[in-house]
């Protein structure tokens, strides 16, 4: 009975991919129209665990190879593959780019009615950009409710995070001086031998956020505060040159770096931390994510992929210092975490770069050009 049912689906994902005047051609072409994943959607109905997960394996090896973009890391990505392909026997070809090629190709794939991508997973932003252009289709799956809060969206779901965290080098700042609030930051203390990354605008925006939603300050008071962080901070070009800035005893302090990037050089030995005994919180987590491509030519590939990832390769991302965006996985201690409202961000984006390229000319811009 089960093969019958698989067979049935097969029939009806070859038949949903497009209008009935248009058929998917030997070139790759896919009609836009259509629910290609509501079949698969009804093969696994009351499905879960071992049992949804054989169920859509036996349908991704009835389709062709699926094929899965992604901005990781080259390492990364294929012990993502490599992982993925032992655990379910599907292969995967993968097409590896920079967050917004990736964004630009999938966007006119689809406009196109070309079936290339079938699942995607790249930074939040470029997400966003992809949702609006009616890329994907929306991730109903068990394992959503296993990840972090917030990381479900309407039509793609985080994977994982960049999570800004306060960082200290501790040979300069000894137990007892590190900051414990981001009003510490406003410290004079900190004068000189404190960095910040030039570019970090969503985290200004976020702290700014928290500032006034939670924080009760005005307009005015948040403006006033970041002055004073500003004045006698450095302005540095790039996470990874202030973290090695931090590293080598340049800066004492900084305010914004990507929590994975100070445990990895901290588990090598570097004299740094941003946990240790307890960080800055909240702690700001900029979402990225995995989507199902709408017009998909391997839909029941795509969903197994985008399952898996958010379930059995979520270890293989926090074993590669990236922040999982599975809860029981995402290592913060009790820390409290808030998921940057990336759409939120977007729309009033301009307006903070604007805020803060004059907050960090009061500054001393170092490196870069």
């Amino acid at each position: 009975m089960r093969a019958l049912m698989i067979a049935a689906v097969l029939v009806l994902c070859a038949a949903c991919g497009g209008s009935p005047t248009a058929e998917q051609g030997s070139g790759g072409q896919a009609a836009s129209g259509g629910d290609r994943y509501a079949p698969i959607a009804a093969a696994v109905k009351g499905l879960d665990g071992q049992a949804r997960r054989a169920e859509l394996v036996e349908l991704a090896k009835k389709e062709k190879q699926l094929k899965w973009y992604t901005s990781l890391n080259e390492d990364v990505a294929r012990k993502l593959l490599d992982a993925f392909t032992k655990a379910t026997g599907v292969r995967v070809t993968l097409y590896r780019a920079g967050s917004e090629n990736v964004r630009n190709r999938v966007l006119e794939e689809v406009k196109a009615g070309f079936a290339g991508a079938d699942v995607v997973e790249t930074n939040g932003p470029e997400m966003v950009a992809m949702a609006d252009g009616n890329a994907f289709a929306p991730l109903n799956a068990p394992v959503t409710a296993n990840l972090v809060e917030g990381s479900k969206r309407p039509t793609w779901t985080v994977s994982r995070f960049n999570i800004f965290a306060v960082a200290w080098n501790t040979d300069l700042v000894k137990p007892g001086q590190q900051p414990t609030t981001y009003a510490d930051l406003a410290d004079p203390k900190w004068d000189g031998r404190m960095a910040m990354e030039i570019e970090d605008y969503d985290w200004y925006w976020a702290l700014r956020e928290y500032l006034t939603t939670d924080g009760g300050m005005t307009p005015a008071q948040v403006q006033d505060y970041f002055n004073k962080i500003a004045d006698g901070a450095a302005f540095t070009n790039g996470h990874t040159t202030m973290r090695q800035l931090l590293v080598a005893g340049e800066y004492a302090l900084v305010t914004s770096d990507y929590s994975y990037g100070i445990s990895e050089v901290a588990a090598d030995g570097a004299p740094v931390a941003w946990k240790d005994p307890k960080p800055v919180q909240p702690l700001f987590a900029r979402p990225n994510g995995v989507g199902l491509v709408r017009n998909a030519a391997n839909p029941a590939g795509a969903q197994l992929f985008a399952e898996w990832l958010l379930s059995d390769g979520q270890p293989v991302l926090r074993d590669s210092n990236i922040d999982p965006s599975r809860k029981d996985l995402l290592n913060t201690g009790s820390a409290d975490v808030r998921v940057m409202d990336i759409e939120k961000y977007l729309k009033e984006e301009d307006g903070a770069i604007k805020e803060y390229e004059a907050i960090a000319r009061k500054g001393k811009k170092v490196g870069g050009n």
